[in-house]
C-alpha cells in the first residue's frame, strides 16, 4: 500500500504516520510524495486546519508538541492553522511510579526515599515528555519534581527522522507557497532537543527567578540545583489557582479580583519585555497560576530573548503606536525586521502606511494587538522579509495577553493598559542619564574604530613590507593619518560631550536649576579647553 523507504521499513512508527495521514483524506499528499501508490478522493468533510490538527492529535507525541510550537508561530504558517493547533491538548497517560523512582535513583544514585522526605505517587500534571509530581524535601519544603519520560529521548529522535525525511520529501514534491517545510522542521527539532534537556529550562527559571525577585506580587519558583539533573527538574511549588480555571469556572472563583489579576499579569509581561529583555514566550492561562493577589508562572520550556538594542526599537514601535507618530512607527517596524538592499524600502513604507493608517485615527481602546500583529507580519512576508524569532515570539506571548485580558474583562485592550508603562519609557528617554548612556554607547563605538586605526596600518604594512622600499613612507604617512585623525576624533567626542551637557542642561533647567547651572560650567570648561588645544595644535604646524 504505501513506498517505505529502505531505512523506514524496519519502523512500525513511520507507516504508522502514513496511515493516518490517509486516515484524514490527505492520501494525495503522499501520492504527489511518491509515499503511496493510489488515493481514492473522497467528499471533503473538513477544513485542512482540523484535519492537521486531528492527525496530529492521534498520532500524540512529538507531533503534538510540533502542533504546539506552530501555534506560537504565525510567521511560519497562516494565521487559521495558527489559531486550530492552539487547541491541541497534551493528554497522555501517565508512566508508573516505579518507573519514576527508577529514573530518580538513575540520576542521583539514591533511591527516592534518601532524597526527598515524601515524594506523592500521582503526579498532578502529565505530557508527553514528562510528568510533575509534588514532594517535600528532608527540611520540609514543598517541591514540584518534573520527571522525563522512560525512553522518550529514543521516540522523539525516531520521530524526528520521520519528520525530517516527510519535510523534505513535501517540499521537493508537493509545490505550494505558503509554509517550507524544511524551515518549520529545523525550528522544531531545536526547539525538541532544549525541552528534552531540563537543565536548560532550569537556567530559564533561574533568570526568571533573579529578574523577579523583589517583586512582592510575582511569584517565580526556585530551582533546587542538588535535585536536578538533564532527566529530573525540582523546583519550589508554585501554590494557586490556574487562570483558565478561573475563566471556566467564574462563580467558583469569584473572590478573585480579575481587574487586578489581569493588570498584575500585563505589568510582569510588559517588564519582562521592556526590562529584563527575556520574556515567556506563552503566557496562555494554563501557565500563570493566581493566590490571593498574587500572580505565579510555570512553564518556562518557550522563551524570547531581546537585547538592547531591540528592547530599544520596542520600545520606539510602542511609544509611536501610542503617539500616533507615523514616520517613526514605519521606521521602528522597519529596523525590527531583517531588510536587505532587495528590499524596496520605499514599498515597504508605502504598504506599512497603508496598512496601519486605519490606527491613526482610532482610539486607544479601538487598537486591537493582535489584528496589528498579524497584519504587519503579513506585510513582512509579501516582501520577503525574514522576521526574527524572538520578534515573532514576543507578537505572539503580547496575543495571548490580549486574548487572556480580554477572557477576564470584555472591556480589556493591551495597548491601552500598557499606555502607563509605555509613558514611562518615554520619560526615562527624555533624562539626562538616558542621553548620556546613549551618548557613551555611541562614543564607546566609535573610540574602537579610531583604535583600531593603527592595528590596521600595521596589517597593512606587514603585507607590503617585503615590496619595494618605498612602501616605507606609506607607513609613515599612515601613522601621521592615524595620530592626527586620533586627535579629530577626540575633539569629537568632547563636542558630543558639549552637546549632551548642554542638551541636559536645558531638560533639567525648571526641575533642577542647581543640576543645570552644574552641566553649563562643565560645558564652558570643556569648551575653553577645546579651544586651547586646537589653538596650541595651529601654532606647532607654523613652527614647521
Amino acid at each position: 500500500m504505501f513506498n517505505i523507504p529502505k531505512q523506514f521499513r524496519g519502523i512500525k512508527r513511520f507507516e504508522q504516520v502514513l496511515k493516518v495521514i490517509t486516515k484524514y483524506e490527505l492520501g494525495h499528499f503522499l501520492e504527489k510524495a511518491k509515499l503511496k501508490k493510489r488515493s481514492f478522493k473522497l467528499k471533503k468533510k473538513m477544513t485542512r486546519p482540523i484535519e492537521l490538527r486531528m492527525i496530529l492529535e492521534e498520532l500524540g507525541g512529538t507531533f503534538i508538541k510540533l502542533g504546539q510550537l506552530l501555534s506560537l508561530r504565525p510567521d511560519l504558517i497562516p494565521k487559521e492553522y495558527c489559531d486550530e493547533l492552539s487547541k491541541l491538548q497534551d493528554d497522555i497517560e501517565p508512566f508508573s511510579f516505579e518507573e519514576v523512582k527508577h529514573v530518580i535513583k538513575a540520576e542521583f544514585k539514591k533511591p527516592i526515599n534518601k532524597l526527598f522526605k515524601k515524594f506523592e505517587k500521582k503526579p498532578v500534571a502529565t505530557a508527553s515528555i514528562g510528568q510533575v509530581h509534588v514532594a517535600r524535601l528532608k527540611n520540609n519544603k514543598k517541591v514540584a519534581v518534573k520527571v522525563m519520560r522512560p525512553g522518550i529521548k529514543a521516540l522523539i529522535h525516531t520521530d524526528l527522522e520521520i519528520l525530517e525525511h516527510l519535510a523534505r520529501l513535501f517540499k521537493h514534491h508537493v509545490k505550494q507557497n505558503i509554509v517550507d517545510p524544511e524551515e518549520i522542521f529545523e525550528e522544531f527539532k531545536r526547539y525538541t532537543e532544549n525541552e528534552l534537556d531540563y537543565l536548560k529550562e532550569a537556567y530559564n527559571i533561574k533568570r526568571f527567578y533573579n529578574n523577579f525577585k523583589k517583586e512582592r506580587k510575582i511569584k517565580i519558583p526556585r530551582v533546587y540545583d542538588k535535585f536536578t539533573t538533564h532527566r529530573v527538574l525540582t523546583m519550589e511549588f508554585v501554590e494557586g489557582v490556574e487562570v483558565r480555571q478561573i475563566l471556566i469556572h467564574p462563580k467558583k472563583y469569584k473572590r478573585f479580583n480579575r481587574k487586578k489579576i489581569s493588570e498584575l499579569i500585563v505589568y510582569s509581561v510588559m517588564k519582562q519585555i521592556f526590562i529584563d529583555g527575556f520574556f515567556h514566550a506563552d503566557p496562555h492561562p494554563a501557565n500563570v497560576l493566581v493566590k490571593k493577589d498574587t500572580i505565579g508562572f510555570i512553564d518556562f520550556g518557550i522563551v524570547g530573548k531581546l537585547d538592547k538594542e531591540l528592547k530599544e526599537k520596542m520600545g520606539l514601535l510602542f511609544i509611536s503606536l501610542i503617539h500616533r507618530d507615523t514616520n517613526n512607527l514605519v521606521k521602528a517596524f522597519i529596523n525590527l525586521n531583517l531588510v536587505d538592499t532587495a528590499v524596496d524600502v520605499n514599498n515597504l513604507k508605502k504598504d506599512l502606511s497603508d496598512t496601519l493608517g486605519e490606527y491613526y485615527d482610532t482610539s486607544l481602546d479601538r487598537i486591537d494587538m493582535a489584528e496589528l500583529f498579524f497584519k504587519s507580519l503579513r506585510v513582512a512576508k509579501k516582501h520577503k522579509i525574514k522576521v526574527s524569532r524572538d520578534f515573532v515570539l514576543l507578537g505572539k506571548a503580547l496575543v495571548t495577553l490580549q486574548g487572556v485580558g480580554i477572557e477576564f474583562s470584555p472591556g480589556f485592550n493591551l495597548v491601552q493598559e500598557t499606555h502607563p508603562f509605555i509613558e514611562k519609557l518615554v520619560k526615562q528617554r527624555t533624562k539626562p542619564s538616558y542621553l548620556l548612556r546613549r551618548l557613551a554607547r555611541e562614543t564607546e563605538k566609535f573610540v574602537g574604530f579610531v583604535q583600531g586605526l593603527p592595528d590596521e596600518s600595521k596589517k597593512v604594512y606587514k603585507s607590503v613590507e617585503k615590496a619595494d622600499i618605498a612602501l616605507d613612507n606609506i607607513n609613515i604617512d599612515l601613522q601621521v593619518l592615524t595620530k592626527e585623525f586620533r586627535v579629530e576624533a577626540w575633539r569629537v567626542i568632547m563636542g558630543m560631550i558639549i552637546a549632551a551637557l548642554i542638551i541636559g542642561a536645558s531638560l533639567t533647567y525648571r526641575s533642577d536649576a542647581w543640576l543645570s547651572n552644574v552641566l553649563i560650567i562643565l560645558a564652558f570648561i570643556i569648551i575653553i579647553y577645546l579651544l586651547f588645544s586646537i589653538f596650541k595644535d595651529n601654532l606647532k604646524k607654523k613652527k614647521r
